[in-house]
């Protein structure tokens, strides 16, 4: 069946079904169905509601659930409808306020795409029928998820509006003139904007490079430019490396990620605030030095280039979400927060092509989800991640795909909940926070899950301002103090890992011992983050500058443990360090530094031509040397016989003459 024939009989199955739940007469091109023609009813239910699931995959109805609702009222049951006179569509017989609903039109790429006399109303599903028939008005839900029992926001036309008031379903208008916001949003990215501050306004793809760039030049020892691959287009996607330490120093590493989703630019200005913070602040703030001492940062703040230039470019889209794939004809994009490996293909994503959940034909199928995959896989030391995007002032951790809590749903919480209370500390908002698919709704194939399942990594979503009022066209009064509560956000969950489990040394060597003497090490660590892996808890040094060995500390109770330096001979040194891991991290004392050791040393070698011991070399020795001259008594107690020939000879007494 070709898609036409797929989309019409899933109008008319659809047609049936309301018509069915508020009350109406079947009609079939403009004539009563006769109740007794069942057999005619039952085929194009199911062919219909077939239809209907394989076209709009997206609403997350079921096939049987199709069928279970058109089954609560019985043909013989039904009465006229209260809606309008029904209207002939594609050949199949539908009510005029359907007829009247709005079909998105190609993307005409000689205007940038309007939307004059849409809203975007707060819509109260109550029930699956309800939410079949806002899916139906609407293709361009707003809200992070949508599910029964719950309210989503949704861009709609007055005359979708109308119908909503004609079958009672509840809503209210957030935003009443969708076009006059973005229409005031382009005359003020159309004024100069030089002598401006940065974040005075939003910035577009140009902008942004532009300003990586120029971090890059004024810290030079400090940052560097990453990239993970490239568009569908060509565009390479840029980030930038923040650390005190060349690259290859083995430390824990955090990534901050926005702009999977083109239209949400409050997600791209966030991101570059906490990238400009901890490059511009990086010996000022106190908080942001010490992190830098034990960390590096990774920030990429455009992840879908291509889709981000189309929601800024003359012919454009300023709602465009996915990335710009050319799927088929004029159909274009592919939801890039859809296309990761972990639950891919689940409930909150669509296979249609159309629809703005299109999780594309497989897992990493788009080379922009390849590029930053890659990018992770290359890094093995990261260990926490955040994905920023808009709106609804969401905190959510996995998993997305399954409401099923994550193994280390604790751990999650542990970080979590105090970056919720930092979010609020700064500006009194409050963020929702929890586990992402037992919160809020199921998404399958996001990137935070895959980050989290695959690579172990502490990950989630930041859903930034606001709840509703502005949604995606955020007003510039909101950029900075939505930026600053989610940085207390991102340098929380570092500091937060940095602490999961804090090392106290209780017992260790001085800073000199005695030669071929070796020396304990008793530590305490008591994991508040994570629970310890197996031999997780380990000392490790150097002699000498040398390979780095490791020993496994034993617990020895209480939440300590130890373990044993190796003996040294004189003159050596030791550097060394403990460090315990968790599922997430690995936490080292002292300051968690790669670059920070404890030290310990033996006493400095005797000169051997000092025979008696008065710290210097001089004619005494000399004198104790000739007493000594000729063959030894005792070649194990010769202590003249400096070459250890077996004798004191004109040899020794060369080597002695030296050090005079």
């Amino acid at each position: 069946m070709n898609l036409k024939r797929q989309r019409d009989h899933a109008q008319e199955a659809v047609n049936y079904a309301f018509q069915v739940l508020h009350g109406g007469t079947v009609r079939q091109n403009g004539t009563k169905v006769n109740t007794k023609k069942t057999i005619y009813l039952n085929q194009q239910v199911l062919i219909g509601a077939r239809s209907f699931c394989v076209y709009s995959e997206d609403m997350n109805i079921s096939f049987l659930t199709v069928i279970v609702l058109l089954g609560l009222a019985p043909p013989a049951v039904i009465i006229d409808s209260p809606l309008a006179a029904p209207v002939t569509t594609k050949g199949v017989a539908v009510p005029a306020a359907f007829a009247a609903a709005p079909v998105a039109a190609p993307l005409d790429l000689n205007d940038m795409v309007r939307f004059d006399g849409d809203v975007v109303a707060r819509v109260s599903i109550r029930s699956a029928q309800d939410l079949m028939l806002v899916n139906q008005l609407s293709d361009d839900m707003w809200s992070h998820h949508v599910g029964i029992g719950g309210d989503a926001d949704f861009r709609m036309s007055q005359a979708d509006l109308g119908i909503l008031d004609r079958v009672g379903i509840p809503y209210r208008v957030t935003i009443p003139d969708l076009q006059n916001r973005i229409d005031t949003e382009r005359t003020r990215l159309a004024q100069p904007m030089e002598g401006l501050a940065w974040f005075s306004d939003f910035k577009n793809l140009a902008a942004v490079n532009a300003r990586l760039d120029e971090l890059v030049a004024a810290y030079p020892n400090l940052v560097s430019i990453v990239t993970a691959g490239t568009s569908v287009q060509g565009r390479t996607i840029r980030g930038i490396r923040i650390s005190r330490y060349p690259v290859g120093t083995v430390l824990p590493a955090f990534i901050f990620t926005g702009t999977l989703h083109a239209r949400e630019w409050a997600s791209t200005m966030t991101t570059m605030w906490i990238a400009d913070q901890f490059v511009e602040n990086n010996t000022i703030d106190p908080r942001i030095s010490a992190v830098l001492n034990s960390v590096e940062v990774y920030v990429f703040p455009v992840q879908n280039p291509d889709g981000y230039e189309h929601t800024w470019a003359t012919g454009g889209n300023r709602l465009w979400r996915k990335n710009r794939r050319l799927n088929s004809g004029s159909t274009y994009g592919v939801d890039l927060n859809r296309n990761w490996g972990v639950g891919w293909g689940g409930s909150g994503s669509s296979g249609s092509i159309s629809s703005e959940t299109y999780r594309g034909t497989a897992a990493f199928s788009e080379p922009e989800s390849q590029g930053m995959r890659d990018f992770v896989l290359a890094r093995p030391n990261l260990v926490g991640h955040i994905d920023f995007h808009s709106y609804s002032q969401l905190w959510l951790w996995p998993w997305s795909y399954t409401t099923t809590l994550s193994p280390d749903q604790a751990a999650l919480s542990a970080v979590g909940i105090p970056m919720k209370n930092a979010i609020a500390a700064v500006n009194g908002k409050n963020y929702t926070a929890g586990a992402s698919g037992s919160t809020y709704g199921l998404t399958g194939g996001c990137i935070d899950d895959w980050t989290y399942g695959n690579q172990g990594i502490m990950s989630g979503t930041i859903e930034v301002r606001d709840t509703g009022t502005y949604g995606f066209v955020m007003p510039t009064s909101e950029i900075i103090p939505n930026a600053r509560e989610n940085f207390a956000a991102a340098i929380t969950m570092i500091e937060k890992l940095l602490a999961s489990s804090p090392i106290t040394i209780t017992l260790a060597p001085g800073s000199a011992v005695a030669n071929n003497t070796t020396s304990t090490v008793e530590i305490q660590t008591l994991p508040v983050v994570s629970t310890l892996i197996t031999n997780g808890v380990r000392l490790k040094w150097s002699l000498n500058g040398g390979t780095t060995q490791s020993a496994v500390m034993a617990s020895i109770g209480g939440n300590k443990y130890r373990a044993s330096l190796p003996a040294m001979s004189c003159g050596s040194q030791l550097s060394w360090f403990v460090e315990a891991e968790t599922k997430f991290i690995i936490t080292r004392a002292p300051l968690n530094n790669p670059t920070s050791f404890n030290l310990t040393s033996t006493a400095t070698c005797p000169n051997p031509a000092d025979l008696d011991g008065s710290g210097s070399v001089d004619i005494s020795d000399l004198s104790f040397m000739l007493l000594e001259f000729g063959l030894c008594s005792d070649p194990l107690n010769c202590p003249a016989d400096l070459d250890h020939s077996g004798e004191v000879d004109n040899g020794d007494v060369s080597l002695l003459l030296l050090e005079l």
